[in-house]
């Protein structure tokens, strides 16, 4: 009866305690390293946003969040073409709602002369390299004038060639301009995400031609 009052008293083994504690160690580590994961991934979305709230210059519209790439003979600019204007400007009633939160840029009134450069970004914001750049074009080229006197830029004209792969892009824009006083400035902008739709159909549309061909050969 002495020894069983005894081991009452001591407990269980130290061995399951120190188990014990090493389990409830780790629990807590993987939490605490979860935490730290999501608050880093919540951070690096907050400095995505949709598209850049530059203070002077804004895109006029988002982009269409699926574009189409433009194959050999088609003129399938991305849409709607990206407007880019200067901080404040007279928008649309439907588009207002959009620039209330922007601030006026000082550069509204004292711009003397403004170009955009438009080139391809991934999902990140990252600059495709040299050879995927060339996938980006226009009938104009990928760079405009931004008018002084209209404060915006025409629509920007640029197409996606067929043999981009599928992935998710951005379009980057680079706005470089000089003042009244002669100050040189230069900004940049994203837009929003945007991914290529799947061409369904290329095979219908190959498939098309070769019947063509063979009824003309036919008709001969």
């Amino acid at each position: 009866m002495q020894m069983e009052d005894s081991s009452m008293v001591s407990g269980p083994p130290l061995r399951l305690v120190m188990q014990w504690i090493d389990e409830m160690w780790a629990q807590e580590s993987a939490s605490v390293a979860f935490d730290v994961k999501e608050e880093g991934s919540y951070t690096m979305n907050k400095e995505l946003p949709a598209f850049c709230a530059e203070e002077d210059f804004q895109l006029l519209e988002p982009l269409r969040a699926r574009q189409r790439k433009s194959y050999d003979g088609e003129s399938r600019f991305l849409s709607p073409r990206p407007v880019i204007v200067v901080n404040p400007v007279s928008l649309q009633p439907s588009l207002r709602s959009k620039a209330n939160c922007l601030k006026a840029s000082p550069l509204a009134n004292c711009l003397k002369t403004c170009s955009v450069a438009v080139r391809l970004l991934d999902a990140d914001g990252s600059p495709l390299n040299l050879p995927e750049q060339a996938h980006l074009f226009g009938p104009n080229g990928k760079d405009t004038l931004l008018s002084v006197p209209h404060k915006r830029t025409p629509p920007i004209s640029v197409k996606l060639s067929g043999k981009i792969g599928l992935r998710a892009l951005r379009l980057g824009f680079t706005i470089d301009y000089e003042t009244e006083d002669g100050e040189m400035g230069q900004a940049h902008m994203t837009s929003n995400v945007f991914h290529l739709a799947r061409e369904r159909y290329a095979g219908k549309r190959v498939l098309s031609h070769v019947n063509m061909l063979h009824r003309n050969v036919k008709c001969e």
